[in-house]
């Protein structure tokens, strides 16, 4: 019994910045927050975009919390997931995002058959818990918003921006603590928005005399 009780209370301390909860984990969801939309150009706007795809990279694209230690490792926290798979959970975050951002005008899902200016896409490079300092938890999300135009065949990247956000983890309250990480992210990749060059087209290479045509 004694050998038992160790056990247990050796892999609770062993869980470092886990929950010590022994119930079954806790679901937390990812919400659109109530800050004010950022001041943006109103030059340039788009009357109709579509929302394109959430992309989530490893290993943050599981329903699991990726919790970030002292020692450089990773883990997974037993005792605490998202609702949803994030690539899924985002999405309400980032419409919300795009139509209170001024520029984006109408925004539509992805499934939509409305004809649409842009469509912007969003890669998801961080979402993780950070317990690197001792006795405090910090939520971290970093994005890259792509926005590409939406004529028919080839669709180019017009417009590129980079953002990451930070909320603190208060009361326990992770559902909060993500949402304002990631909205903050979100803020920052659309205010460093930059246009990008157009693609050249390859350069067609001369063939050498006696090759097929």
């Amino acid at each position: 019994m004694i050998g038992t009780v160790a056990i247990t209370a050796a892999l609770i301390l062993c869980a470092g910045c886990f929950s010590s909860s022994v119930q079954p984990p806790k679901a937390w969801a990812v919400s659109p927050t109530d800050a004010k939309p950022p001041a943006v150009p109103a030059s340039g706007a788009f009357s109709v975009t579509r929302q394109g795809a959430v992309t989530v990279t490893a290993p943050f694209d599981s329903t699991s919390f990726v919790v970030r230690r002292a020692d450089g490792s990773v883990a997974r926290d037993p005792y605490n997931v998202f609702a949803s798979p994030p690539s899924t959970l985002l999405r309400a975050a980032v419409r919300a995002r795009l139509e209170a951002d001024g520029r984006f005008g109408r925004v539509v899902p992805q499934s939509s058959s409305a004809s649409a200016d842009v469509q912007v896409e969003v890669l998801v490079r961080d979402l993780s818990l950070d317990c690197t300092i001792p006795e405090r938890r910090t939520s971290r999300a970093a994005v890259s918003i792509d926005v590409l135009r939406a004529d028919r065949g080839a669709r180019t990247v017009i417009l590129s921006g980079d953002g990451d956000g930070t909320g603190d983890v208060k009361d326990g309250n992770y559902s909060a603590a993500f949402s304002q990480a990631f909205d903050a992210a979100l803020v920052g990749a659309l205010r460093n928005l930059k246009e990008q060059p157009p693609v050249k087209p390859l350069e067609t290479i001369p063939k050498k005399k006696g090759e097929n045509k």
